[in-house]
């Protein structure tokens, strides 16, 4: 076991302190179960803004970009990056519709749309596995950095860690969550552009560091790392996350939770700005970090260990106080963020549906019992992971996407569609895109474009065959 490091351990004790504060205090705010949900739906611009950037920097942005710039290179901004920052950028444009349907969640604008509820059970288990996917890499990544930062051992950090973001989230919902995210994000941000300043000071200059990156391997510093992405397999993974910025449940809640559409308008120009700059700082950073790595021959055993190898064996203590509290602060504003979805999920789009008379309290009720369920579980499958960061997050991107992108937004946009060719387009998405992830691709064709183009193709043969057949009358009043 490696040897305990007091003040880094004492650091990371005091952090939890402070965000299980904030839960209990968001507890005490919690009336009902809107509050727990949607903040009541009075979430202003500047809370909002906060609590997105918070919400959308995860273990992924910040130990998994950073190890991915470790074994790629700045490529990683021409796919991944761009692909989300498109994604914000014209999630903005259709903002205003999604606010004014007044609807909670993805599952209920999918119900509205096609005007069968059985939409929200079978969206919202699709959802629920995007969910726990992420919950598990969100877990993996801080208990790896605190592991090697602290020396406790990993099964037992994974476990620390988990039950203080359950408890925190099942206490006060959004009001918790978006109050510790406002921390959080304005830590995150202010945290990554001083490290990055301060290993630009130590390296000589971002020039400097570019071509230190470039003596490592040429192809780093190349928008298509030197040929290792094809362009169709870039213009897959744009796709990929372009699409998950529509169809991620909690980016729905938030904006539905703003007060009214221009404090949700408001919200997301602010944050694509801050996530702009934020982005390519960490990819910079993570340049730093390989030439720092690779210059002083620090072997790491896999790329995800690339940031956490920096704070240990290179910068100074007070620096890597620094840099932890930015980590934490990402990981952990993500992660209880999809936590709370989890309990939204199973209690609005699943328990109510076969329950639709139940009481608000007991759907709080089923909210909390879901989220301490799907948080165990998760912290249990981390303890050893299916795969690196990365690949958890590729995974979960061309689930979502293929599920969700075309038949959802079709729906909203081309009126008339047939609500049984949406459902089954959706289905169908869903299952060939994550069976090709799983495959490797089909014949050479990425596994997003499988299932974006299976979901389409259903989604315009069924509408041909079933659009005369169709219910009089959608509406979210049931089947």
């Amino acid at each position: 076991m490696a040897e305990i490091n007091p003040f880094y351990l004492g650091t990371f004790i005091v952090y939890l302190a402070i965000v299980l504060a904030i839960g209990i205090w968001g507890y005490t705010k919690t009336s009902d179960v809107m509050d727990f949900w949607a903040f009541g739906q009075e979430m202003g611009p500047w809370l909002a803004t906060w609590s997105f950037v918070a919400n959308f920097v995860s273990a992924v942005s910040v130990i998994g970009f950073i190890g991915a710039v470790y074994g790629e290179g700045y490529t990683l901004m021409t796919h991944t990056i761009f692909g989300l920052m498109l994604g914000i950028s014209a999630l903005y444009f259709v903002v205003d519709r999604i606010r004014n349907l007044n609807l909670l969640t993805l599952p209920e604008i999918i119900a509205s749309v096609t005007g069968y509820q059985v939409a929200r059970p079978i969206a919202g288990t699709v959802l629920l596995g995007n969910a726990w996917l992420y919950l598990i890499m969100q877990l993996v990544g801080a208990s790896l950095l605190v592991t090697t930062i602290t020396g406790v051992p990993y099964r037992y950090m994974v476990w620390v860690i988990g039950i203080v973001f359950i408890a925190y989230t099942v206490l006060g919902g959004l009001v918790s969550v978006a109050w510790t995210d406002l921390l959080q994000g304005t830590l995150m941000v202010g945290a990554v552009l001083f490290s990055l300043a301060y290993m630009a000071f130590d390296l000589g200059g971002f020039t400097t560091i570019n071509q230190q990156l470039a003596s490592v391997d040429p192809s780093y510093v190349l928008p298509t790392g030197g040929g290792a992405y094809t362009v169709i397999g870039i213009v897959a993974t744009i796709v990929a996350f372009f699409g998950t910025i529509f169809t991620e449940q909690n980016y729905i809640v938030r904006i539905a939770a703003t007060k009214d559409v221009r404090a949700a308008k408001i919200h997301l120009a602010a944050a694509g700005f801050i996530l702009t700059v934020f982005f390519s700082a960490l990819v910079v950073l993570g340049g730093a970090t390989t030439v720092a790595l690779e210059t002083n021959e620090m072997a790491i055993q896999t790329q995800d260990a690339a940031f956490p190898t920096l704070i240990t064996d290179y910068v100074p203590s007070g620096i890597g106080v620094v840099i932890i509290l930015a980590v934490m602060s990402a990981i952990l504003s993500t992660t209880d963020t999809r936590l709370h979805s989890t309990g939204i999920t199973t209690a609005r789009d699943i328990y109510s549906y076969f329950r639709p008379d139940s009481s608000d309290e007991a759907q709080l009720k089923v909210s909390r019992v879901a989220t301490i369920v799907f948080g165990i579980t998760a912290t249990a499958a981390a303890v050893n992971p299916p795969g690196t960061i990365i690949e958890l997050y590729n995974f979960r991107a061309v689930l979502l996407t293929s599920a969700f992108l075309i038949p959802v937004y079709m729906g909203l946009y081309w009126g008339g569609l047939s609500g049984r060719a949406i459902l089954a387009s959706v289905v169908t998405g869903a299952l060939l895109g994550v069976g090709t992830e799983f495959a490797g691709g089909l014949f050479g064709v990425p596994s997003t474009f499988v299932g974006v183009g299976s979901a389409l193709l259903v989604l315009l043969i069924g509408h041909l065959l079933l659009s005369g057949n169709e219910p009089k009358g959608r509406s979210m009043a049931g089947d």
